[in-house]
């Protein structure tokens, strides 16, 4: 690389005019800010024995070092706003879903969505979700937590006229792939279920439901086993607190990076 060989030279490079011209004009923004500190904590009648010709130079001057310090560039609008990680639970409280006997699948992902939530608030995680504690908001309000989330997650129970039917998925978009293998297999881990579709991904093009409103808004979708599998259903019951951990563990890898 050929090394600049004098200052005239590097001069005629427009990085160097422009950063030369910021620095001039953010010296003079410092030096105004400056001027009004110690302008403002003169006391008033100081400033009153100015000559009226020189309180009028003055005058010119405050003024346009006023309008210097208002330049210096100010905080973004929402640079206070922190990233979130959106936690939902499928359905609703008026509606139940898919049903095995008294158990409701509103009712199970709800449990589970409060136990992903407490390990990820006891991470120090900022997180959203549609309801506490029995509460399970309707979707809509899960779709517009989904956006401006770092990762927004829903989850759901499959059901199904076999029994047989079984296993862990997780549906999403392409690039949101290995995000969901990783949520399938941390869940598929805990209740040693079988992981289904492409290592545990579903993309929503060949999902049985079509285009879901949550992943369009750029969520995943946990199917956390089968309802209507007896044994499924069991694992869930007895495990569910240990899947939420496993998921909280993957969500927690993903936002620093892991």
């Amino acid at each position: 690389m050929k090394l600049i060989e004098n200052w005239q030279q590097a001069w005629k490079l427009k990085s160097v005019q422009v950063g030369a011209a910021s620095a001039f004009f953010y010296a003079l923004i410092l030096l105004s800010e400056q001027f009004l500190g110690v302008w403002n904590v003169i006391p008033q009648e100081l400033k009153n024995k100015l000559p009226e010709n020189v309180a009028e130079w003055v005058g010119m001057f405050v003024g346009v070092a006023m309008v210097l310090a208002r330049l210096k560039k100010q905080p973004e609008l929402h640079s206070d706003i922190q990233p979130f990680v959106t936690i939902t639970a499928g359905h609703s409280n008026t509606d139940p879903g898919a049903v095995n006997g008294k158990y409701k699948e509103a009712d199970l992902v709800r449990n589970l969505r409060n136990a992903v939530a407490h390990y990820l608030l006891s991470a120090g995680v900022a997180i959203k979700t549609d309801g506490t504690g029995t509460i399970n908001l309707p979707l809509n309000n899960a779709i517009a937590l989904a956006k401006g989330a770092s990762i927004a997650v829903e989850f759901h129970m499959n059901a199904a006229t076999s029994k047989q039917a079984n296993g862990i998925e997780t549906i999403a978009l392409p690039q949101s792939k290995l995000l969901a293998q990783k949520l399938s297999q941390a869940v598929a881990g805990v209740f040693g279920s079988r992981l289904r579709g492409d290592d545990g991904w579903i993309d929503q093009s060949k999902s049985a439901r079509g285009k879901l409103g949550f992943v369009n808004a750029g969520g995943l979708i946990v199917e956390l086993g089968f309802i209507s599998n007896d044994e499924e259903l069991a694992q869930f019951n007895a495990k569910y607190w240990t899947a939420a951990k496993a998921v909280a563990k993957v969500l927690i890898d993903y936002e620093k990076g892991i």
